[in-house]
């Protein structure tokens, strides 16, 4: 069984099932879940920039990547984001489409400061999410690259409860092609752990700061194995909603 990976206090979470085709054997998956024009030049980008420092990625990575409250009459859930695109007064922060929750009100926060979002763009079959801000001029999170071939480095913003959010490393050796998500096929599994909260963290590889993907589940019997979004599917899906 996977789970989305959005945090819930106060009530039961709402939640439908995905299936799964892992090894060639099925399981199960669960997520526990105003359109504004899509502005052209919203997609993240696809391109080539100097490798930054760990420190200098890990403090531009804590202006980019933000904290979503979900707050609902009866209950509050958290998930993450990432400002992917700004303009002169206003904003998308993309997360993962099954934070969405109907009469929730969106409190984004960026650093110290927390805006209620004022409008959503929603794309289930990839279980991808922009909430719009009104604030503008924001550092944002645009450079993407295919997942690699080979072993790699990433980091990602890891939430426990607990121990609240942090920034991560993790080594990544090699994406787990065999593992098959049917309704969401757009995902793949790295291993990496994912816990309630960490939905919609974007995915950092740490060879050149480029965006590699968003997580948006785990797989209950191995916590160590997360599905993740690739950017390539982002981006595809962007562009598309821009034309």
């Amino acid at each position: 069984m996977v789970y989305g990976v959005w945090m819930v206090y106060g009530g039961r979470t709402a939640g439908h099932s995905i299936d799964v085709l892992r090894a060639g054997r099925w399981a199960t998956v669960v997520v526990v879940a105003l359109v504004l024009a899509w502005p052209v030049g919203a997609a993240p980008q696809p391109q080539t920039q100097a490798a930054p420092s760990v420190d200098q990625l890990r403090q531009f990575l804590g202006t980019v990547i933000v904290r979503i409250d979900i707050d609902l009459p009866d209950r509050r859930g958290v998930c993450t984001g990432w400002v992917g695109w700004t303009e002169s007064s206003r904003s998308a922060i993309y997360t993962a489409a099954h934070c969405y929750q109907p009469d929730a009100k969106y409190l984004v926060t960026i650093g110290s400061e927390s805006i209620v979002s004022n409008g959503f763009t929603k794309w289930d079959a990839l279980d991808l999410m922009a909430l719009w801000i009104p604030k503008g001029h924001l550092a944002v999170l645009r450079a993407w690259k295919h997942l690699p071939g080979v072993p790699f480095r990433a980091m990602y913003m890891l939430t426990e409860r607990g121990n609240g959010s942090r920034l991560v490393e993790v080594d990544i050796p090699r994406v787990y092609w065999e593992i098959r998500f049917e309704n969401r096929p757009g995902a793949v599994a790295l291993p990496l752990y994912s816990f309630p909260g960490t939905s919609g963290s974007p995915i950092i590889d740490l060879a050149d700061g480029l965006l590699l993907g968003m997580v948006v589940g785990y797989l209950d019997d191995r916590p160590d194995i997360a599905a993740v979004v690739p950017a390539q599917t982002i981006y595809d899906a962007l562009v598309s909603a821009a034309r």
